[in-house]
């Protein structure tokens, strides 16, 4: 499976109230892989990569535990 397959079925794992914030994040992610600005580098790449990987083994928390651990 592709990056960009998994990434579509996470999407899709998401509740609607979630959507908003994963599109703000990938709106950066987007904004920073534009060719006229920085690049990411080598350990925000791999940082990604766990991420990703994480999230394909069910190893992520619903966003409204993230946002009570950071007090939002």
């Amino acid at each position: 499976m592709t990056t960009k397959e998994t990434l579509h079925e996470l999407v899709d794992l998401l509740h609607d109230d979630q959507a908003d914030l994963a599109r703000m994040c990938l709106g950066d992610l987007a904004d920073a892989a534009d060719s006229e600005g920085p690049s990411l580098d080598a350990a925000t790449l791999a940082s990604l990569d766990r991420g990703l990987a994480d999230a394909a083994a069910g190893r992520i928390k619903p966003i409204s535990q993230y946002e009570r651990d950071r007090g939002m």
